[in-house]
This record gives C-alpha cells, sequence and structure tokens, in this order.
C-alpha cells in the first residue's frame, strides 16, 4: 500500500494546485488517470484506504500545527497571517446538568399548552429531530406501531449524493451475514 500512498499524496499535490472554482480534474497523475477510468472495485477499495491514511496523517499533521499556533497566540496574542487572524478562546460547550429536572421546569412554568408547545420550539429548534430509538420506545410503551409513528410525524429527506458507508466485521455488533462474506464476494 506505501506506493499506493505515494501516488495518493502525489494526486492530492497536483489537485490542491487546481482553480477549486472548477472540476477536479484527476488526470493529472497516472494514477488519478487510472482512478477515473477503472471500474475494479479492488483497485479503488485499496485507493480509498490509502486516501484514509493520507486523511489521518493530514489531520493530525493539522490538528499538531492548530494546537501550537493556538499556544502561542495564547502567550503573546492574536496574529494576522495572510488572510487569516489567529484568536484564542478556550473552547465550551453547553451540557444539561439534570435533564429530568429541566423537562419538569419548562412543562410545570408553562401557562397552558400552547406556552408549553411555543417553549419547547425555543427550546428544540426548528431543525429537531428525535432520536429514533426513544421515539419507537415511546411508541411501543403506548402501544403504537413505531413504523406508523415515524411515518406520521417524520419524513426521509434523500441526499443528491449516495453516502458510502462501512461496516467493520469485527466489531461484536456487525451483522452475521457481513462475516460470512468472503473477500470480494458480495451480498445477494
Amino acid at each position: 500500500m506505501n506506493n499506493k500512498i505515494d501516488d495518493v499524496l502525489e494526486l492530492t499535490r497536483e489537485i490542491s494546485l487546481q482553480d477549486s472554482e472548477e472540476d477536479i480534474d484527476f488526470s493529472v497523475t497516472e494514477f488519478g488517470d487510472q482512478l477515473s477510468s477503472t471500474n475494479d472495485i479492488e483497485f479503488l477499495w485499496v485507493a480509498r484506504n490509502a486516501s484514509g491514511s493520507v486523511k489521518n496523517a493530514s489531520t493530525n499533521i493539522k490538528s499538531f500545527n492548530d494546537q501550537k499556533i493556538a499556544n502561542d497566540v495564547s502567550e503573546n496574542g492574536s496574529v494576522r497571517l495572510g488572510d487569516e487572524v489567529f484568536v484564542y478562546s478556550k473552547s465550551y460547550s453547553w451540557k444539561v446538568q439534570d435533564l429530568r429536572n429541566f423537562i419538569n421546569w419548562v412543562v410545570e412554568k408553562s401557562n397552558n399548552n400552547e406556552e408549553l408547545i411555543d417553549s419547547l420550539l425555543a427550546i428544540m429548534g426548528a431543525t429537531f429531530v428525535p432520536k429514533l430509538k426513544g421515539l419507537d420506545a415511546v411508541s411501543a410503551n403506548r402501544n403504537l406501531n413505531p413504523e406508523m409513528i415515524r411515518d406520521t410525524f417524520l419524513y426521509k429527506e434523500w441526499k443528491e449524493k449516495a453516502d458510502l458507508k462501512t461496516i467493520n466485521i469485527n466489531n461484536k455488533s456487525a451483522p452475521n451475514w457481513t462475516k460470512d462474506l468472503k473477500h470480494s464476494e458480495r451480498k445477494k
């Protein structure tokens, strides 16, 4: 795989020099040309794994650099480099201390159902989507068909591009059919 990593790195270098406003031209290297024209699933898989290794290494380098820059900016103040100004701020995220108590407060402090609904809409936001397993559990507890409840309140918004998902067969949660497949064998 090492020579594939070299091929990916060379292609990455060439692509990074292209104008990002245009479509990416993969044919700038022999490897990229081969990638564009092949239907060999195994070749694509090896190239994907090499690309993943390069991406992980690149992400690690960027994270390392970001931390070093953050340390410098923290000690010496904000700095402009090129078109970017680096500032230091310690990041945080909000967490609910006691979820049951919080929900109880929202419900009890509402004067009526309309105010409760308005409060919940304000807290959850317009893009809130319930946890599906939780919705299914509530449906089942109310002796309602979970699929019917999903279909009543939710809809699937299909993406234009297909997502490639992977299942690691070494995970305990991997479906049995994945473990039964041999290398290059397809599910029927």
